[in-house]
């Protein structure tokens, strides 16, 4: 069996699993799309034939054909980067086409024949869309925050007046502004609105945001679903810190803690009701847990982090829960809740035993920073 991670060189997700895959005896190969066209080829041949793809894997350094791959995780897809090196107003074409090509590429792969997707395109684009989201979670029962998505300054104050003043923003897609000065990163996290906040039209009306009724969160929880398996995690957020608004303004900050959490049952059901409208078969449920007994959907993160949390609580077993899910190659996978052949922990502090060694920084393309601006 082979399996082809689309991903970056640091992703700890793609390496500890593409380790344990490889420890069952089956074949992994890892693109980083953000390496290309700069450290490596791609080619495709059309016509005369079914359609062949030769991709490379700079993990391996060797190029490998597609044409055995059953199984592809998207985990991160990243825009091309063109080389420095070009003249100017060559660099933005460079860009076009080779996204343009990665796009392609990725699509024939689900062309070319039935593969195991983890997500599909379709459902990965469906997905990303946070008012499509809530759509769906409302439409299976799911509670969902009354939610105001505009431009229009009246409307946006309108409807902070309407919740008495208690009201988030948050940002419809993630960003990053970079002080050069202070050569620190500010990321647009959930914003609790004041009225000075409000004040300026420019501000409002130039960039639509996501407006909400601040929650009184109990605590929240972070449900990882796989195929049919739902793993809760009880987040303790509301303790002190960054995190009491957005917990992921700490950068998952272990000393928030975490523990595995049954969700009730109607619940549960809802969440994997509305994976399945929107198609995907991985997902990471954020929800929040009110003082009066509400369970608020907030998002699905079509491909989130996880391994963060087995990392501050090992009984979570999201690790292997990850490898079964993918060897199983089954949209209704269950986990059977085995003693763990994998344990994320196991990984991290046997790498250096293993000989596994950091990406070169010098072998790889920066990561691109698509969405930061520079003060």
């Amino acid at each position: 069996m082979t399996t082809l991670i689309v991903s970056d060189p640091w992703d700890i997700h793609a390496r500890s699993v593409a380790w344990a895959l490889e420890n069952e005896g089956e074949r992994v190969h890892v693109w980083y799309t953000h390496d290309y066209p700069q450290k490596h080829g791609v080619s495709l041949r059309t016509g005369g034939g079914p359609a062949a793809v030769s991709l490379y894997c700079l993990r391996h350094e060797r190029a490998f054909d597609t044409a055995d791959v059953d199984t592809v995780w998207l985990r991160r897809w990243y825009q091309p980067e063109p080389s420095a090196q070009l003249h100017p107003a060559d660099i933005r074409f460079s860009q076009l086409e080779s996204t343009e090509f990665v796009r392609a590429t990725i699509n024939l792969l689900e062309a070319q024949r039935e593969r195991f997707w983890i997500n599909s395109i379709q459902a990965k684009a469906l997905a990303d869309r946070k008012a499509v989201q809530l759509h769906h979670a409302a439409a299976v029962g799911l509670d969902t925050p009354p939610t105001l998505i505009s431009n229009d300054p009246e409307a946006i104050r309108a409807f902070y007046r309407e919740h008495g003043g208690r009201a988030i923003y948050k940002p419809i897609t993630a960003a990053a502004w970079i002080s050069e000065q202070e050569e620190k990163v500010r990321g647009t996290f959930t914003t609790p609105l004041t009225e000075e906040l409000l004040r300026e039209d420019a501000a409002l009306s130039n960039a639509p945001g996501i407006y909400q009724p601040l929650l009184d969160k109990a605590y929240e929880l972070r449900v990882t679903v796989m195929g049919r398996t739902a793993i809760a995690a009880r987040l303790h957020s509301q303790r002190e810190g960054d995190y009491l608004t957005d917990w992921r303004a700490n950068e998952f900050d272990e000393r928030m803690g975490c523990e595995r959490y049954a969700l009730p049952e109607a619940v549960q059901a809802r969440c994997l009701q509305v994976m399945a409208r929107l198609g995907l078969v991985f997902g990471c449920i954020d929800i929040v847990v009110t003082r009066d007994g509400r369970y608020v959907f907030l998002e699905v993160n079509e491909m989130g982090q996880f391994m963060w949390l087995e990392a501050i609580n090992p009984g979570l077993q999201l690790m292997d829960c990850a490898v079964e899910f993918i060897r199983s190659r089954d949209p209704a996978f269950v986990y059977d809740w085995r003693e763990p052949a994998y344990r994320y922990r196991d990984y991290w502090e046997s790498r250096g035993q293993r000989g596994e060694a950091e990406p070169d920084a010098q072998r790889h393309v920066p990561l691109p920073q698509v969405f930061q601006m520079r003060e």
